[in-house]
């Protein structure tokens, strides 16, 4: 997931932003996942996974581009499609 997302994908890098400081701050991390076993990867295309920003009618980003947690959860949701 993080290979599919990261800095190189349209949206957020990730689907939680952490901006406690620390030694080390990663500030957006992939504790979201997509999990599916081998027998389902013919059905599966990395392309048709995908980090939710809004609900169809109102975001779920602040204005600065990290989670609502006021709005929703302090974790952006994850849309994925199995081709069955």
């Amino acid at each position: 997931m993080w290979g599919h997302f990261g800095d190189g994908s349209i949206g957020p890098p990730g689907t939680y932003y952490d901006d406690r400081s620390g030694h080390v701050a990663y500030f957006w991390n992939m504790f979201d996942q997509v999990l599916v076993r081998p027998d389902l990867l013919d059905y599966f295309a990395t392309e048709d996974v995908q980090i939710l920003t809004d609900d169809g009618l109102e975001a779920l980003l602040t204005r600065n581009g990290r989670p609502d947690s006021t709005m929703a959860s302090d974790h952006l949701p994850l849309l994925f499609r199995l081709d069955l």
